[in-house]
């Protein structure tokens, strides 16, 4: 059989760019090299060792590890740490009277981060306190080196102790090795196993993967085009599962679920990856919301209590933090409570507040109007740092919160509070100046009731529209940098479930609270602000795009707007927040194949639908019954688990923020042969 010409021009090309490197290279040597492939398995683990040593002492044991420290001399003693499999480290004691020439040799020889096999005794260390907890150690009786660590991984040595995540990038395996990317990965891989555990076994889906070549449509984010060997043929990689995921509800499963793999080619943050994973699902025969809900939270508490062996917590109707019941009726009892997107923004000025401050907005817009942009951003509000500062001496406010680059677009007026007349009469100035003007409601005494303000305190107040776009608002950005400013300052009260005090003496990295947001605008009008110095944002409101995807149903309540007033359609949407941070995203979607075609040509102006999407609506157009569904994503409650910021830690190989994976280098060129052969255009001279 003949290769394809492509397939041995192909092989030619590499043939060629590998001889200069391989043409002198020499066979290594037989007997050291077999040796490094021949070796015993082993007998036990690092923790075991530890946790119950009484019962392995005097007995044969092998262990399987990298050297973590390099062999040390203490007299006629030698010693060195082992690290296991697991990231575990036990002490080795290598006696001189059980070493022979050869294997001092071989001590001598290795490095941090070879490869070893060693087998030995266990042996209890002398305690100088005989109430001290056992410690035991692995007395050396052979090792063998399975491949050498070289001379970066010596290099790089101190890293691993003092900061594993300075390891430059491109060693990722290296930072791999430490604990804490050991734990973070097992701990995924547990968070993986835990989820479809329940949704299994709970719930009753089937796991089924869709493809990973898609098609180009218009869904929110840019895509990731996949070029064929045929002119003008484009796959697009997939942002999510989405219109495959409901042309399986019309597929006869009622209930589906992947751990998914999705593409989007956006700005990359912390918590953006041009590749990331998901947990998407979706459910036939759906009437409302909350059983979507039911599943994700006993998904999300389940996860918490078995993997982080932590409870997760909600708002309760007092206002208090309290620990969600793990054995709760699921629909009448949902394990957090909702939000509506008017209430999030009119609270907390962000659609994915953190609960766990108990820092609030007020509506000021009974006492003062604002003289700018009134018609459009006519609502007046503010947020008080109660005692953030010592009124005794002078105080300015940190750049942290006053920083023009912090914020979207506006900045709030900060002001510190230094004097009882500056609580009283703060507004004053604002007014002289034409910023303000007060209302025929105003009082002083009022005012000062609604702020509760006190000389020691920090006042931020800005405007807004009514219903608000701008997300987060000015104040809602204050609020998120305030809370960052001063960790742990306005704790919302924390009831635990087996006391009846409340405390607000708590680390809010210890715990987790989850609310519900929905009732979202379903469309949103076309940002046209021209540039990001204008300080008001600016809209189209004859041009609308989807808040989530097009695919999702207005409230029901709210159907005869669609033809009538778009900007006041709410949408079955709801968004899991958890800490600050949107984890998921979901909603019921329009199973009617003529309510789409609606959505697509009379409100997002999409003319080629049948083109796009007629797929999607043949499936819809034969029986598929109603349906809604949602996607968390797993990347950040991975993230959470481990207590960190960034999914990076928590992915094997993230890429970077250019999007470079600097372990394999890629994206990296390819030949004008090769891109001849998918009809690109040469791209280089």
């Amino acid at each position: 059989m003949f290769l394809k010409q492509s397939s041995r021009d192909r092989l030619r090309h590499w043939t060629r760019c590998l001889g200069s490197s391989t043409e002198k290279i020499k066979l290594p040597p037989k007997e050291p090299t077999l040796a490094k492939f021949s070796f015993p398995s082993a007998t036990h683990n690092v923790r075991d060792l530890l946790t119950s040593g009484e019962s392995w002492t005097h007995c044969p044991i092998t262990l399987h590890g990298h050297l973590h420290r390099k062999p040390r001399k203490l007299g006629k003693r030698t010693f060195a740490e082992l690290r296991d499999t697991n990231g575990d480290i036990i002490q080795l004691h290598f006696a001189s009277e059980w070493t022979g020439q050869e294997h001092m040799e071989c001590i001598r020889r290795s490095g941090v981060e070879d490869a070893l096999v060693v087998n030995g005794i266990l042996r209890r260390k002398v305690n100088k306190n005989e109430d001290d907890s056992p410690e035991y150690e692995l007395s050396v009786s052979e090792m063998q080196l399975l491949n050498n660590g070289g001379v970066d991984a010596a290099q790089l040595d101190s890293l691993k102790h003092s900061s594993p995540s300075t390891i430059p990038p491109k060693f990722r395996y290296l930072q791999l090795r430490t604990p804490f990317y050991q734990n973070a990965l097992r701990t995924r891989s547990q968070a993986s196993h835990v989820t479809r555990k329940v949704l299994i076994e709970n719930h009753h889906f089937t796991e089924i993967e869709t493809p990973a070549l898609f098609k180009s449509t218009p869904e929110g984010a840019r895509e990731f085009l996949v070029p064929t060997r045929s002119p003008d043929r484009f796959y697009a990689l997939p942002q999510s599962p989405q219109q495959y995921k409901q042309m399986l509800m019309s597929s006869g499963f009622s209930r589906y679920f992947q751990i998914a793999r999705c593409f989007r080619d956006e700005d990359l943050r912390a918590d953006r990856q041009p590749e990331f994973t998901q947990v998407d699902l979706e459910m036939a025969y759906i009437n409302n919301s909350k059983k979507v809900h039911a599943v994700i939270d006993d998904v999300i508490e389940t996860v918490w209590r078995e993997v982080a062996k932590k409870p997760v917590y909600k708002v309760d109707a007092t206002g208090h933090i309290v620990p969600v019941k793990a054995n709760r009726r699921r629909e009448s009892d949902p394990a957090f409570n909702k939000l509506t997107y008017q209430e999030a923004l009119s609270k907390y000025g962000i659609d994915k507040p953190d609960l766990r401050s108990a820092l609030t907005i007020i509506d000021l817009s009974e006492y003062f109007k604002p003289l700018n942009e009134a018609d459009h951003f006519g609502v007046v509000e503010a947020c008080v740092l109660k005692q953030a500062f010592d009124p005794g001496n002078k105080y300015k406010v940190s750049h942290n919160l006053t920083d023009k680059e912090a914020y979207p677009r506006r900045r709030p007026i900060i002001l510190p509070i230094q004097t009882e007349d500056e609580a009283l009469n703060w507004w004053k100035p604002f007014v002289e100046k034409g910023i303000l003007k007060t209302t025929d409601a105003f009082s002083q005494v009022k005012v000062l009731k609604a702020l509760n303000l006190e000389h020691g305190d920090i006042l931020a107040f800005a405007t807004r529209a009514q219903l608000s776009y701008e997300n987060p608002t000015p104040l809602g950005r204050f609020r998120q940098l305030a809370i960052e400013q001063f960790p742990g300052r306005w704790n919302r009260p924390l009831k635990p479930s087996n006391l009846e005090e409340l405390t607000t003496e708590y680390d809010p990295k210890d715990i987790v609270v989850g609310s519900w947001v929905v009732d979202f605008p379903l469309f949103s009008p076309v940002d046209i602000t021209e540039s990001a110095s204008e300080p008001f944002p600016k809209y189209d409101f004859k041009r609308w795009e989807s808040t989530h995807h097009p695919f999702t149903m207005a409230k029901p309540e709210d159907y005869e707007l669609l033809e009538s007033n778009i900007a006041q359609v709410r949408g079955e949407h709801y968004d899991l927040v958890i800490n600050g941070v949107e984890v998921g995203g979901g909603s019921r979607r329009i199973h009617d194949p003529e309510l789409q075609k609606y959505v697509f040509e009379a409100i997002l102006n999409i003319q080629n639908h049948d083109q796009l999407f007629g797929h999607l609506l043949k499936a819809l157009s034969m029986g598929c019954p109603p349906h809604a569904g949602i996607a968390l994503g797993f990347d950040r409650l991975c993230a959470m688990l481990v207590g960190t910021s960034s999914i990076r830690d928590v992915i094997a190989f993230p890429k970077n923020q250019s999007g470079s994976d600097p372990v394999v280098e890629s994206p990296t060129s390819v030949s004008s042969a090769v891109l001849n052969e998918y009809y690109i255009d040469k791209l280089y001279s």
